[in-house]
């Protein structure tokens, strides 16, 4: 792999995951609030810093791609194939799954790893 790559990579996972860290206080303020009740607003996790749009998903469907320390949720086609790859498509988000440096770099960010 080339530094370019690399630093790629790496760039995608920490854009990612400040993504990931805002859904984690979203879900943090509707738990108590929603009773798990249909979708909410939850922000795309896609690796392009200009990208705040919002994905409609469950808690419990959060939960799942929460429960891998390297995959995101993303509107559909916001994918980017150098460093990561689709692991479930739907409706109205995929997950995907970091690769190589990048699912390091995830996995080292997860706000909810044991320290």
């Amino acid at each position: 792999m080339s530094v370019e790559e690399h630093e790629s990579q790496v760039r995608g996972a920490r854009n990612q995951s400040l993504f990931r860290e805002v859904n984690e206080r979203v879900e943090t303020l509707q738990t108590g609030s929603r009773n798990g009740l249909g979708p909410i607003d939850f922000c795309c996790e896609c690796a392009d810093t200009d990208c705040a749009l919002p994905m409609p998903m469950t808690l419990d469907e959060y939960e799942t791609v929460r429960g891998h320390p390297s995959r995101f949720a993303v509107l559909p086609s916001h994918v980017y194939e150098d460093i990561e790859i689709v692991t479930e498509r739907a409706d109205r988000f995929w997950i995907v799954e970091k690769i190589e440096d990048a699912a390091q770099v995830a996995a080292t960010l997860d706000p909810r790893r044991a320290d």
